[in-house]
């Protein structure tokens, strides 16, 4: 599945609209007056065209799959972009009218009112523009936001990497991808996200890490990373959560278990794995392996940076994903 937003053709803002137009129409000649001023108000139709075009391909919100819903509100507020997009429509279907009038007039009048009919056509449409270029603009600085999102794909099975930063979230998705990650954008954080994939017996999965999301309390989260967990959520797969058991780790150990109950209410299958083993400090370890043991659950140790029981760690996430009864694996 494809960003809904990826291919979305975005035109310029109104006003740049309007100006590089003003700059345009002494460029614009023809064989007589009657002729110039037509190319000239032709020339503003195709440019408004593109508002119009863009409102009719930008996404039909209430068909976006969750992950891109809830990106979306991340950027706006839902109800404001479906007035804008509203905005945005009328004023260029109107302008679009009017131009089309106008240019009709020019042909049946005498040829010395052509300049003064295209000059009020011009008028007119560039006033309902200004007038519209809040919600214009609105909706174009979303559809930037969200082309962002590239190389997430919520419909193949997912591996979300979490854990406190610099744990070596990037370092276990470059391990255990076939290819080299790409460098992907979310709306919900400024961070580079690396998305790696697997392909296993002809199935496609996907592995991505999250900087500035999932890796640290939430009352340490903004209102925008609050959010963005919800995104989370909607993508189809499992979490690792990565433990640091170094001496040099940014959190707590009691932080860490404190993060690892925080991502446990995703409601997603967790696989806990405690990294950096070959340098692990013999305190923090214990305390991450008397929690893991109190709690029930079955871990993996690793050292992501030199593939330490990376394999082991592999054979489990690719056994759940292929059999997992709330995750439908697909095929490549």
């Amino acid at each position: 599945m494809l960003n809904p937003f990826e291919k979305l053709q975005i035109p310029p803002k109104a006003n740049y609209t309007i100006d590089t137009m003003l700059k345009r129409l002494p460029k614009i000649g023809g064989t007589t007056v009657r002729d110039r001023e037509i190319r000239r108000l032709k020339e503003y139709y195709e440019r408004i065209k593109k508002y119009h075009d863009f409102v009719v391909q930008f996404p039909r919100i209430d068909e976006l799959h969750p992950f891109y819903l809830e990106a979306t509100r991340i950027v706006t507020d839902i109800d404001k972009l479906r007035i804008c997009l509203s905005v945005t429509k009328k004023a260029s279907t109107i302008s679009m009218k009017i131009l089309k009038e106008y240019i009709n007039q020019i042909r049946k009048s005498p040829e010395n009112e052509a300049n003064r009919i295209m000059r009020q056509a011009f008028g007119r449409v560039s006033s309902i523009l200004r007038k519209s270029s809040e919600c214009i603009d609105k909706v174009i600085d979303v559809a930037k936001e969200l082309k962002k999102i590239q190389g997430i794909d919520p419909i193949l099975p997912t591996i979300v990497v979490a854990g406190p930063p610099n744990v070596g979230k990037s370092t276990l998705v470059s391990k255990i991808s076939t290819a080299k990650p790409e460098i992907a954008s979310y709306p919900f954080t400024t961070k580079e996200v690396h998305v790696g994939h697997v392909i296993l017996d002809d199935f496609r999965i996907q592995i991505i890490d999250t900087p500035g999301i999932l890796d640290r309390p939430e009352i340490e989260r903004n209102n925008i990373e609050r959010k963005a967990t919800n995104a989370i959520r909607n993508l189809n797969g499992i979490i690792i959560f990565m433990f640091d058991s170094s001496i040099s780790s940014i959190l707590s150990v009691e932080s860490q278990i404190e993060l690892f109950r925080e991502v446990k209410l995703l409601k997603k299958v967790i696989i806990p794995v405690i990294n950096k083993i070959d340098e692990k400090d013999d305190e923090y370890y214990k305390k991450i392996v008397d929690f893991l043991s109190k709690e029930g659950s079955k871990w993996y140790e690793i050292s992501a940076e030199k593939g330490i029981g990376l394999d082991k760690l592999k054979e489990e996430l690719f056994s759940l994903i292929k059999s997992s009864g709330t995750n439908e694996v697909s095929r490549n």
